[in-house]
């Protein structure tokens, strides 16, 4: 996951997610340090109702569903002479 802001940006990679009393946390790394973000309630619900009410999300979930299925394909790279 991709981080843009005015400071730069910066790449969080997502290591677990887990609910802790009424707030869903998102553990990861930024870099070298450790990082976590944490939603409330309506943080949650506003993010449910931006993805689930907007047809654009919908597509790009349709297209993920090979990835869910398969997995990722495997670069196999190009033959070279030598």
């Amino acid at each position: 996951m991709k981080i843009a802001s005015a400071a730069g940006e910066f790449e969080f990679h997502v290591e677990t997610l887990k609910v802790a009393g009424d707030d869903v946390v998102v553990l990861g790394k930024m870099g070298v340090w450790e990082a976590e973000t944490s939603m409330d309630r309506d943080d949650v619900l506003k993010m449910l109702r931006l993805t689930v009410g907007n047809p654009s999300f919908w597509g790009f979930s349709l297209r993920l569903l090979p990835y869910a299925v398969f997995g990722r394909k495997r670069n196999r790279g190009s033959a070279t002479d030598e």
